[in-house]
């Protein structure tokens, strides 16, 4: 043994030492990817809320920009129907208004149904 020969107690360690090791890599390996699957699922969990809160709160962005234009159809249609004493060419401008509205209203509507 003097020759550097061992009685393979030695290699009989080395190997449980390698073999020991390889299963701690392979233990850091799933968890690392069971970390990874964990994250993933959280971020998809996140996004999704996420996009749920937008959806929403551009629904109610929606709903304010219809009323908006509602009511300004009405207080143009209330000021042409109140004002005796318009002018033709501004009556003429209060409807071209009206009906700008009007047209962008029924664009909003006819996208929500």
């Amino acid at each position: 043994m003097v020759n550097g020969m061992s009685s393979g107690k030695l290699e009989g360690n080395y190997l449980k030492n390698i073999d020991n090791s390889l299963r701690f890599d392979e233990s850091a390996i799933l968890t690392n990817y069971n970390l990874q699957k964990s994250n993933y699922s959280e971020r998809k969990l996140y996004k999704n809320n996420l996009i749920k809160k937008n959806e929403s709160i551009l629904k109610q962005i929606n709903e304010t920009i219809i009323d908006n234009h509602f009511e300004m159809i009405k207080e143009i249609h209330n000021i042409l129907k109140n004002s005796k004493d318009l002018r033709q060419k501004q009556k003429f401008a209060y409807c071209n208004s009206q009906r700008f509205f009007m047209k962008l209203y029924l664009e909003r509507i006819s996208k929500k149904i």
